[in-house]
């Protein structure tokens, strides 16, 4: 066998082998130094005589301890006993069961799972502060230890009609679902996004919770922010060790803070959010075992799961392309890591150069490669309006928040006319039944990250409508499989005539007023009476409270009628219908598709009317389109709802006396007053937003105060984004010379 030759290195790349390597060596050379044997002996004193040591909480469980702390200390100054730290040092299990009572009535617990959350956070709190674990767990054999228990379970669940786990069901989602959010989200939706891109992640989000059955915060970010929580830095600022006191006032010599050193010692983070981040993604063209044609392929690595910190359990998923292009991930991915620029390979500025790469040589694996300042930024991120040159770029790519992904999850559920909102948790259950049969019970495990002996998916993640047909089988009848499918998951109650937001007028005037709202209304009027009117009196602060009171209970109030009423709209509903049955029923029109930007009326055109028989070739050609289109929409942001447009583009074409010409210039340097100077010239809007005019100049000067205004004014280097001075290049000094000349070249005065 002649000998192999190795391989020879391209030309240029060996100096990006000796620089990664020789920061390699420096970041080791940067390691704490040993521990000398004097040093060894001193840390073993005082360990001997170390009686507790801090547990090392994870940051989420640090804030929630906070948050027990807020609790505790309104709990102590409720019953007048002193300081906080004095109470709890001397709590025993009858103060626990009371101070659980408490938390139960104070906060309207309803749910089994929280109320007995806080007596666990409340027993580490307990052992944060004193240094020991508290009396009750000492002797776990006695009766005296389930007290707390008994008196949680005995007591306060039927006293406060707390609610036991997955009482209200478990909705679990399949494909059909998933087609319908996707559909709504790119075909009908009149909701805002005002983030770049965000109309493209949020079906990245859907499909990677669906395909993987991940919780999403292994896809956004979830972390609980504590940085200005004063009850975290009283709790775990402190030193985390309690040692007997020494009698002996000696002064402390070189080694006697070594293992305060060691345990204050600073965390060197990780770098990265917890979220999907590009580094977790290996996008690669591999060559099909069965056909012999290179195809992208991709695999994703989630790591952040939850409990990571103890038992960490990274799961690889793999996906490939979808023939329906609407379930294809791959081309979210690759549309938004298009749009970043974040490939190394420099020709990969364009989908098609992507989709087109093949193996070259003997390999049948090509791994596409981010560029390295792009490892640890996050996939699905928010957009930031206003960012300072000399901010780090952590701050310029955070994570799509959680509440925000929730929000929009349930939002649009509710639009598109499911009964109930559809919350993360329907996308995992459904992953975890649809691999419950075809999988083995390992490989489902596995993909969960459960613990096997636990049997979590049995207690917690089963379906609970039975998908099997028992009658039919038990009668040796053929089985419905099909519609039993249908009738076990979510989505079956979907009426498209409903929405979030569906109160009539006619309930709105015939609603009584709230006595409540009334009352507070009164007061506020007495007090702005008479000589109370007197700017900088006492009655001034107490008037704007209830007037933020007032505005509260308003908007819960409009919160509750409409989500009541859609309950009452889709319990009565049925029998509304068989009760007209015999008249003449009533057409169904679907919402016309009247969309603002362009390129997502041709994706949706792509995407929802996609042909069944198409040849390979062409299927390759359709999937570079629509990813073109993703491409572009990512730069694309929505400030205004469509139907507004809509609404005052139409009223404005109906009072004009003149019928505009399709010549005229769009963006014309001398403006119109309610234009707004900003959004004339920001290409991520459409047409239609960067031309909308309000309704009268006040309208536009909240909108630029609001929105535009504290940009400007961060930013060094001022200048007009308007497509006739960018070509002149004007730089302004402050935000006072940027209106002169947006009144003086324009013709929009703005506020001073």
């Amino acid at each position: 066998m002649p000998a192999r030759c190795p391989p020879q290195p391209l030309a240029g790349r060996s100096a990006d082998f000796v620089r990664q390597f020789t920061a390699k060596q420096k970041r080791i050379a940067k390691q704490p130094k040993a521990l000398t044997a004097d040093q060894r002996e001193a840390l073993l004193k005082q360990l001997e005589v170390t009686q507790f040591l801090q547990p090392d909480y994870a940051d989420g469980t640090k804030i929630n301890i906070a948050g027990v702390l807020r609790k505790w200390k309104r709990y102590c100054a409720f019953i007048n006993k002193g300081h906080w730290q004095d109470v709890i040092k001397d709590a025993d299990r009858a103060r626990a069961m009371v101070f659980l009572d408490y938390i139960c009535e104070t906060y309207r617990i309803k749910s089994w799972g929280t109320s007995w959350q806080y007596f666990r956070l409340y027993k580490q709190l307990y052992a944060s502060v004193t240094g020991r674990i508290h009396g009750h767990e000492r002797q776990q054999r006695s009766q005296k230890a389930n007290a707390p228990c008994k008196w949680h379970d005995a007591i306060l669940v039927p006293k406060y009609n707390i609610q036991p786990p997955c009482s209200h069901g478990k909705d679990v989602a399949n494909a059909d679902t998933l087609l319908v959010l996707l559909t709504f989200n790119i075909r009908y939706d009149t909701g805002i996004f005002p983030w770049e891109g965000h109309r493209v992640q949020l079906p990245g989000c859907y499909l990677g919770l669906a395909f993987t059955g991940a919780r999403p915060a292994e896809f956004v970010d979830r972390e609980k922010r504590g940085d200005d929580d004063e009850c975290l830095k009283e709790i775990f600022s402190q030193n985390a060790i309690r040692s007997i006191p020494d009698d002996e006032n000696r002064a402390p010599d070189e080694h006697s803070r070594l293992l305060e050193d060691m345990i204050s010692q600073e965390y060197e983070g990780r770098g990265r959010p917890k979220a999907l981040c590009y580094e977790d993604i290996l996008l690669m063209v591999v060559r099909h075992p069965e056909t012999g044609k290179d195809i992208l392929a991709m695999s994703i690595r989630l790591a952040h799961h939850k409990g990571m910190d103890n038992n960490p359990k990274p799961t690889i998923f793999f996906f490939t392309p979808t023939r329906r292009l609407i379930f294809c991930f791959i081309s979210v991915i690759v549309s938004l890591a298009v749009y970043d620029r974040a490939f190394a390979v420099s020709k990969f500025t364009s989908v098609r150069e992507v989709f087109q790469a093949r193996n070259r040589g003997p390999v049948k694996c090509t791994p596409l490669r981010w560029k390295e300042e792009w490892l640890k930024r996050p996939v699905f991120r928010q957009y930031i309006e206003s960012i300072a040159e000399e901010e780090s770029d952590e701050r310029k790519y955070q994570p799509l928040p959680y509440r925000r992904l929730h929000y929009d999850m349930e939002r649009q559920s509710l639009d598109a006319g499911e009964e109930n909102k559809i919350e993360p948790k329907a996308w995992r259950r459904g992953a975890a039944n649809a691999a419950d049969g075809n999988a083995s019970d390992a490989v489902r495990d596995q993909m969960m990250r459960h613990d096997p002996k636990w049997a979590t998916f049995n207690s917690a993640y089963i379906n609970e409508k039975v998908g099997f047909h028992l009658q039919n089988a038990f009668l040796e009848e053929p089985t419905e499989d099909g519609l039993l499918a249908m009738l076990s998951h979510i989505g079956l109650m979907r009426d498209p005539r409903a929405s979030k937001d569906m109160v009539p007028d006619e309930v709105w005037e015939l609603m009584p007023p709230d006595p409540q709202i009334e009352a507070l209304k009164a007061e506020r009027a007495r007090l702005r009476g008479g000589r109370y009117r007197i700017k900088g009196s006492e009655h001034e602060g107490k008037i704007r409270e209830l007037t933020k009171l007032i505005a509260t209970k308003e908007q819960q109030r409009k919160t509750a009628i409409r989500r009541d009423y859609r309950k009452h709209y889709f319990h009565n509903r049925p029998t509304w219908d068989m009760e007209a049955d015999g008249q003449e029923e009533e057409e169904y029109v679907e919402p016309t598709i009247d969309l603002q930007i362009p390129e997502r009326a041709q994706l949706a055109e792509i995407l929802c009317n996609q042909p069944d028989n198409l040849s390979s070739a062409e299927l390759l050609e359709l999937r570079i389109r629509a990813t073109e289109l993703m491409v572009i929409l990512c730069g694309k942001r929505e400030t205004l709802r469509p139907d507004r447009i809509r609404r005052r583009v139409q009223v404005q074409a109906d009072v004009a006396v003149k019928e505009e010409s399709p010549e005229l210039d769009p963006f014309p340097l001398l403006m119109d007053m309610t234009q707004c100077p900003c959004c004339i010239g920001d290409q991520t809007l459409s047409q239609k937003e960067r031309t909308f005019k309000y309704c009268r100049p006040a309208v536009m000067y909240d909108h630029f105060d609001r929105k535009h205004a504290r940009q400007l004014d961060s930013v060094k280097q001022m200048s007009c984004n308007h497509l006739k001075c960018k070509e002149e290049a004007l730089e302004f000094k402050h935000l006072n010379h940027f209106k002169n000349h947006v009144e003086s070249v324009h013709g929009v005065k703005l506020r001073a």
